[in-house]
């Protein structure tokens, strides 16, 4: 179902008309030089601001481009990399959209759930009218994080931690204003899940210790255990992320960002009309302010349907002493652990439970854990979140907006459009389940035609928007003078470090001929005294000169100065300056031959995120090890 929204990834050429589709692009071939250069974590993309560079990687999050960098280490050219990254992120989202209402609804609302997330035009939008990557790549991951979460809720266990810690993690590196739109949705599940996690009644809620041991101490536990381990999935998540996270924090002090929010990111200029998200028409130009957008905001009106079918269908039988789920497994029915007036009740003077994942399901009669899923506290808080995702993206919602600065980063409200993407995908999934009625799930999902029905028409609504204009791939496509001509297009998008004093021009960059020609960057030159450059040569993270120097002399390289570079001359470290008025990095020289070397390496800050950072991440291994011992094994078998 997902190939005819793959198709255009398919075809010869690209789609360089689409809004960062350039960036896409020249991102990696940025990201590349600095790998190649033999940098771990990039920082310094070398060719931003007419050749001076800019710290990007400090600001932009890089896993997506860690993707498409092994696809291109692979043999791949830039742009074949970037589509495979593409169509990969349209698969893992499907996948993961599946996962999660398959879990709640059955196999086939999971299916419905991912053709309706696939074409849901605002997912398409994000790849074929903004070519937003790193946006694309997170909203794929929005519905593995919440899979992460509720299962780990549902069975607190060292791996299910663990594997939540890396969803989370995967998410902060991926795209950071994507997170902040994330973070509301899956708090408000893990409140859901808080408040809807029976207590029995007669047994203390008392802490239980994170040892497995715990689950023989009662059921009132349950809520603190399941705490305890999301808490803690969550903070070594934000802790795998801090390499990323604490140097952007305190580094991007750096930088001028006042370049980066004025009028035209003002979220004042781009809410959404209520007319636009039922507005069939489609676009491919800009937002402006007004209701006059060139792209289009709808909802995807075949989606919408079927939520609201999900919204008016959607009593699942929870009535004759049953809390059946949705694929017949792990019911809890017939004294075993079924729910009365919102109560657990015992059989046999045991609790019962069965734990219910998109795996596996084990039965453990020994188990004091009751199983806690309901999709109808579900449903309902994904009807609250999309409605008040919707309010928010309007004009009306300006005073709270007002009122919280942060998200202000966000700088489009229309991007809160990721939400109702995957909000309106699983309420879609939850109307195929209402419109199954009574008949058991796993049969039906094999003999209804509903599912499939559904699937294809959604499909065949969204066909006509996969169709954007391809573009041949040029060779300055994929090389570092595609940074060059998109500047020269859009000068105001030239970077500043704190130590410039304006926004470069032309004119102060020797480097720009030497783009357009083809030639080897020259990025050194005297600039004060008598010698001459015997040779110098300039990689992703490194630039070096050979210099023959008849008097004192001052040498500078056309680079800004920032964080993180260092000089070192005939093999010993020199001490440099940041040179008005554009904060290039310069050092003086004494007569003679020398060899100097320019390195961008990391900051104390840097070494010391990148240390938690890795310490976090052998911890989350150490989870996984943790849960292998024979007694944790014993006790899941059980």
């Amino acid at each position: 179902m997902a190939i005819p929204a793959l198709l255009p990834l398919a075809a010869p050429g690209y789609f360089f008309d689409a809004h960062d589709a350039h960036h896409s692009v020249f991102f990696l071939v940025e990201f590349d030089q600095a790998i190649r250069d033999g940098v771990i974590w990039p920082v310094w993309g070398p060719d931003h601001a007419v050749g001076f560079g800019y710290p990007l990687w400090l600001v932009y999050a890089p896993l997506a481009y860690y993707v498409a960098e092994a696809f291109h280490l692979l043999g791949l050219g830039f742009t074949a990399a970037v589509k495979v990254t593409w169509a990969l992120s349209f698969l893992v989202g499907a996948a993961g959209i599946y996962r999660l209402a398959r879990r709640w609804w059955g196999p086939a609302a999971g299916l419905v759930a991912a053709v309706a997330f696939t074409y849901t035009p605002y997912h398409l939008i994000q790849i074929y009218v903004r070519a937003a990557l790193a946006e694309f790549v997170a909203l794929a991951w929005f519905p593995w994080v919440l899979l992460a979460f509720v299962a780990l809720w549902d069975d607190p266990r060292p791996r299910r931690a663990a594997l939540a810690a890396l969803a989370v993690g995967a998410l902060l590196l991926t795209h950071t204003v994507s997170t902040l739109i994330f973070v509301p949705l899956l708090g408000g599940f893990l409140l859901v899940k808080l408040l809807t996690s029976p207590s029995p009644p007669g047994l203390s809620a008392t802490p239980l210790s994170l040892s497995y041991e715990g689950r023989e101490r009662g059921a009132g536990g349950v809520r603190v255990r399941s705490l305890t381990w999301t808490f803690s999935a969550l903070a070594l998540g934000g802790l795998l992320a801090t390499i990323f996270l604490l140097p952007m924090l305190l580094e991007r002090r750096y930088i001028v960002e006042a370049q980066w929010v004025h009028d035209t990111y003002n979220y004042s200029h781009h809410f959404v009309y209520f007319s636009q998200f039922f507005d069939p028409r489609w676009g491919y130009g800009y937002s402006v302010e007004g209701a006059g957008d060139g792209m289009s905001f709808q909802l995807g009106v075949v989606t919408c349907a079927l939520a609201v079918l999900g919204v008016a269908l959607g009593k699942w039988q929870m009535a004759n002493g049953k809390g059946q789920m949705a694929d017949g497994k792990g019911q809890m029915a017939n004294g075993k652990g079924q729910m009365a007036d919102g109560k657990w009740q015992m059989a046999n003077g045991k609790w019962q439970r069965t734990i219910h994942n998109s795996q596996f399901i084990i039965h453990n009669p020994q188990s004091t854990i009751p199983n806690t899923q309901s999709p109808i506290p579900v449903t309902l808080h994904l009807i609250l979140a999309t409605l008040l995702a919707l309010f928010a993206m309007t004009p009306a919602s300006k005073p709270l907006w007002d009122a919280l600065p942060l998200v202000g980063l966000i700088q489009f409200p229309w991007r809160l459009l990721a939400l109702t993407t995957v909000t309106l995908a699983l309420l879609a999934g939850a109307g195929v389940r209402g419109l199954e009625g009574r008949r058991e799930e796993g049969k039906a999902a094999a003999t209804s035609p509903y599912p499939y029905v559904f699937a294809l028409v959604i499909v065949l609504a969204s066909f006509p928007y996969i169709r954007p204009e391809l573009l041949p791939i040029r060779p300055e496509d994929e090389g570092p003078v595609a940074v060059i001509e998109f500047e020269t297009r859009h000068p105001d998008m030239r970077g500043m470090t704190y130590w410039s004093e304006r926004l470069p021009a032309d004119a102060d960059s020797p480097l720009l001929a030497q783009y357009l020609a083809g030639e080897p960057l020259r990025r050194a030159a005297i600039v004060a005294g008598q010698g001459t450059i015997l040779a110098q040569r300039s990689a992703g993270a490194s630039a070096s000169a050979h210099v023959l120097a008849d008097t004192d002399i001052q040498l500078r390289f056309y680079t800004y100065y920032f964080p993180g570079w260092r000089a070192m001359v005939d093999g010993q470290p020199v001490e440099i300056s940041h040179d008005p008025p554009n904060g290039l990095i310069g050092l003086i020289l004494p007569p003679g031959e020398h060899e100097v070397r320019l390195r961008f390496g990391a900051t104390p800050l840097r070494r010391v995120a990148a240390g938690i950072s890795l310490a976090a991440l052998a911890a989350i291994l150490g989870l996984f090890a943790w849960e292998r011992r024979p007694e944790f094994r014993h006790l899941a078998e059980s």
